[in-house]
């Protein structure tokens, strides 16, 4: 959409204009400058600001012109003045704003418009970024101001533009099931339109007929001479332009470009699971019996007690290493795992039979490989359904985010041993956390810092040990008897029975919490 100084007007705050008049509506604005006793030549294509008074040295031979104008004339000055110039566009602004704001206001509205249109590199940079299709079709959506869909030859959706929920019906089952099928087909009346941009090898807008209301845009992704997809737009938030359908066979060569990059990249990458992957984790399929097909089709063989693995990478293509790296793994292989892209992170589902759990020398060869390549990963608890993923997700993502505060020198983190940590941190936002501490925890604590003691470390020592008294001595490099004495001593200052294992797990929390506020 091509913005002609009306447009520049209805964008404005209504409340800083005082009076406009346009001889001219259909001029096209593509920049702002300020208005100077030094402009000899104006361009009909610039909107020119600045105050009345320099505006009075201006004749209409310099015309058609448009200009933004501060300071307020009289109502007869202004009569004058626009009969003097008779083919310019003016606008007169009310007192109270300055040149440069003014500049700064119309110069935001003009990048908010043209920016994304004509400044493809946005989309190039994704390809130098190597941030992947997933990003591109995000990107396009933004581009686009809509929904927007890339399907293979099959109909298999490859990817799509984060919209959970559009009034199309059409739209969202394709979306929600993944695929089409010949009943999809022919319930909907869209080939018409796909075989007609392969044929006219141009993106064209079309609608399925009565009773939808958004029309589409269709277009066909090339690759050479073959047709490798096809790009649909859907026009749900705003209508379509011209500039559309140039913006849309932009994109789709840029998809082109991309597809091909991944074919030479020694790594096919499957489209399919990381937009499964995706629908998962972002919560746009939830249906057990379609996640149960989506899967089957994948022919995923996962085992029955699954991990997911995230690992952070900085750049797309250190991953093709690692990804070559894990493929080999005995991990991987033996359990039949699979590997996907979600938001920057490379995603590795794997799992062990259910008499089994993962066990760190399993994991400890990928660990010292992202040690290596400065890469770290979180790994969540085990799970059983793939329904479950999100869960796990997001228990991988938080041992990263506690791992790092607690371990900073390790490569890999697992959410079984920072979980309590993750539960603090929920807890917290409800309630401060020390109304969960155990009083006799803090009174302990208070009784160390006036006697200089530690029986609070004594006391966490013997209860992580499991009551014994000998292992606990020999971890805290003292007698005995030394540890005894301390026992005698803890249980006088405190009402918890130390020597009732049933009290243990209360105790236990109360040192989690303190030591996740000293953090």
């Amino acid at each position: 959409m091509i913005l002609r100084i009306k447009d520049i007007i209805d964008k404005l705050d209504e409340t800083i204009i005082l009076k406009s008049v346009l001889f001219e509506e259909s001029l096209a604005i593509r920049g702002v400058k300020l208005l100077t006793d030094h402009i000899a030549v104006f361009d009909i294509n610039i909107l020119y600001i600045g105050r009345y008074s320099e505006f009075l040295n201006i004749t209409g031979d310099n015309c058609p012109m448009n200009v933004l104008l501060l300071e307020s004339p009289s109502s007869a000055d202004m009569t004058d003045r626009i009969n003097q110039v008779p083919h310019a566009n003016q606008v007169y602004i009310k007192p109270g704003i300055t040149t440069e704001e003014l500049l700064n206001y119309v110069t935001d509205i003009l990048v908010d418009q043209y920016s994304l249109i004509e400044r493809p590199a946005a989309l190039f940079n994704t390809i130098i970024q190597g941030r992947g299709l997933p990003y591109i079709i995000d990107i396009a959506s933004e581009l686009l101001g809509n929904p927007v869909m890339l399907g293979d030859n099959n109909h298999r959706l490859l990817a799509a533009s984060d919209f959970k929920e559009v009034d199309d019906l059409p739209w969202m089952e394709y979306r929600n099931m993944g695929f089409t099928t010949y009943e999809y087909t022919q319930k909907y009346n869209f080939k018409q339109w796909i075989e007609k941009t392969v044929q006219s090898r141009k993106a064209v807008i079309g609608s399925l007929g009565e009773g939808y209301k958004y029309k589409r845009i269709f277009c066909a992704i090339r690759l050479e001479r073959r047709i490798v997809g096809h790009f649909a737009v859907l026009e749900y938030n705003r209508s379509f332009t011209d500039k559309d359908l140039e913006i849309t066979e932009f994109i789709c060569d840029v998809i082109a470009d991309e597809i091909k990059n991944n074919q030479s990249s020694g790594y096919q990458y499957d489209w399919l699971a990381n937009r499964f992957i995706t629908d998962l984790i972002q919560g746009s399929l939830t249906e057990p019996e379609l996640i149960a097909d989506r899967a089957k089709r994948l022919k995923w063989k996962l085992p029955d007690k699954k991990y997911l693995i995230i690992i952070k990478y900085n750049h797309y293509s250190e991953t093709f290493s690692l990804i070559s790296f894990i493929r080999e793994s005995k991990l991987f292989k033996d359990s039949n795992g699979e590997l996907m892209f979600h938001d920057n992170n490379l995603i590795f589902l794997t799992g062990c039979n259910q008499s089994q759990s993962l066990t760190n020398e399993e994991i400890q060869p990928i660990a010292d490989y992202l040690k290596q390549m400065h890469m770290i990963a979180g790994v969540s608890q085990c799970f059983d359904a793939i329904l479950e993923i999100p869960a796990a997700c997001e228990q991988a993502l938080a041992a990263i985010r506690l791992g790092k505060k607690d371990a900073a020198e390790l490569s890999i983190y697992r959410y079984e041993d920072y979980g309590i940590y993750d539960m603090l941190d929920r807890i917290k936002e409800q309630r401060d956390l020390i109304y969960y501490c155990h009083p006799d925890i803090l009174r302990l604590k208070e009784y160390d810092n006036s006697h200089k003691t530690d029986y609070l470390k004594s006391l966490y020592t013997y209860i992580v040990n499991m009551g014994n008294s000998a292992a606990s001595a020999d971890e805290l490099y003292i007698h005995r008897n030394t540890m005894n004495y301390r026992l005698s001593k803890i249980q006088e200052l405190i009402s918890v029975d130390i020597y009732n294992r049933d009290c243990y797990m209360t105790l236990y929390f109360s040192f989690k919490i303190l030591e996740y506020i000293n953090k």
